[in-house]
């Protein structure tokens, strides 16, 4: 009878956790991977599809400053927020808000070598028609493998001072990375390489592209060797003006960076069916395909890095 009562008393336990739970988020398992639980959340019905200057962008935000104090990344000033204003396509002012988040590199000489960016934008689309635009490929799966990464780098620190930078106002016309380049323009001949993730869960085909070898062709040979990497495919592509809108150079957050003569290696699925609309969800995304792609990123990641001890790919562009 004891032995029945405590069991009794576990299934009431996990039926009222399950309740208190929000809403769209499911109860994770507890070798669920971090990277998928944070996919989930962020990708969950409260965040309401994380539309700039709304209520479930700022929830969205505070997670994901709640994320990078768990993993014991600083702020890169006095506070994590860097405020800024944009306007709409109907021509209203909003505030739009990125998140900046820093950790020094191992090298005795850090502060003056090359620093890395690896970004992604947080906020997506919002509520249309009364329907929720969930935005879990785009882009809750590069947020969550910008923290994936700055976990494992606490584990392993890299060489360089690293800026993870978490965008807001993408889907407005690159609001935020627009901002941040502007405010920050003289800090930028500093970053020696940014890594820009958007839209990396939904590899349908097995396949995750790396664009902007064709502006610099020797990333290719650096990154060559990840292809297959956990399953993944690695193409590369998506970055010459000839293919018009195949060309991605200008179409995520590390085009103002590449306006500026940073250079950049940007990480993206191709289109599917569920871009830009409710469909969007956590479900959709295959764990293998998604696990592997985090992980070859976090691997690219520590490659760039080391390549920045001897490489000026700024001279290479």
């Amino acid at each position: 009878m004891p032995e029945l009562r405590q069991m009794l008393l576990r299934c009431l336990c996990f039926l009222l956790l399950s309740l208190l739970l929000p809403v769209g988020m499911a109860l994770a398992d507890e070798a669920t991977p971090q990277v998928l639980i944070d996919v989930q959340r962020l990708a969950s019905e409260d965040m309401a599809g994380r539309a700039s200057d709304t209520a479930g962008n700022a929830q969205a935000r505070d997670y994901i400053i709640q994320r990078l104090k768990q993993i014991g990344v600083l702020p890169c000033g006095q506070d994590f927020v860097q405020e800024f204003t944009f306007q709409t396509r109907l021509g209203e002012s909003k505030t739009g808000r990125n998140i900046l988040a820093c950790r020094a590199g191992s090298l005795e000489d850090h502060a003056s070598a090359a620093r890395m960016v690896i970004s992604a934008h947080y906020d997506h689309l919002g509520v249309r028609d009364g329907k929720i635009y969930y935005g879990a490929d785009d882009n809750a799966s590069g947020v969550a493998a910008v923290l994936a990464i700055a976990g494992a780098m606490q584990n392993q620190p890299p060489r360089h001072d690293v800026m993870f930078i978490l965008f807001d106002a993408e889907e407005v016309n690159l609001g935020g990375s627009r901002a941040y380049t502007t405010q920050a323009a003289a800090d930028l001949a500093r970053i020696g390489m940014v890594m820009n993730f958007d839209m990396i869960a939904r590899g349908d085909k097995g396949e995750l592209y790396a664009s902007g070898t064709h502006q610099l062709p020797v990333l290719k040979t650096l990154l060559a060797p990840l292809d297959g990497n956990q399953g993944v495919k690695l193409m590369f592509g998506h970055d010459r003006v000839e293919q018009g809108t195949d060309d991605w150079t200008k179409q995520s957050d590390h085009y103002p960076f590449v306006a500026a003569g940073v250079p950049h290696i940007y990480f993206g699925v191709e289109d599917h069916a569920d871009y830009h609309q409710p469909t969007d969800t956590a479900d959709k995304i295959k764990p293998q395909f998604y696990l592997g792609a985090v992980d070859l990123l976090s691997k690219a990641s520590y490659l760039l890095d080391q390549a920045l001890l001897t490489m000026n790919f700024r001279n290479k562009q």
